[in-house]
């Protein structure tokens, strides 16, 4: 029996799905984008925060992630727990169950 490998582009609509799930669980309304090169993953509306959020599987290169977007999403190769990261305070940080500040490391 051979083991198909999951294409990069099914593998991030994957992420994407799981992510947009999670936001809809916390009571967000999810838009995906049609675009599979956009800059922004899903746009989630809840009350009057309006939030660009860009979906990834890992924490490298996140300060690219945050070009005009106000959220990073990262959730694991495995489907695990979905975490939220801003690159600063941001008003709709508090209607998500949990988040983080992300900052840059000061060189030694």
């Amino acid at each position: 029996m051979t083991v198909r490998q999951e294409a990069p582009s099914a593998r991030g609509a994957r992420f994407e799905i799981i992510i947009a799930a999670d936001l809809m669980r916390q009571g967000w309304t999810v838009f995906r984008s049609l675009s599979p090169i956009g800059r922004t993953d899903l746009i989630a509306l809840k009350h009057t925060a309006l939030i660009k959020v860009q979906c990834r599987s890992t924490l490298n290169s996140w300060s690219e992630a945050f070009n005009g977007n106000d959220v990073l999403a990262v959730v694991d190769a495995g489907g695990g727990p979905v975490r939220y990261y801003f690159k600063q305070h941001s008003k709709a940080r508090r209607l998500f169950e949990t988040s983080e500040v992300l900052k840059r490391r000061k060189a030694a």
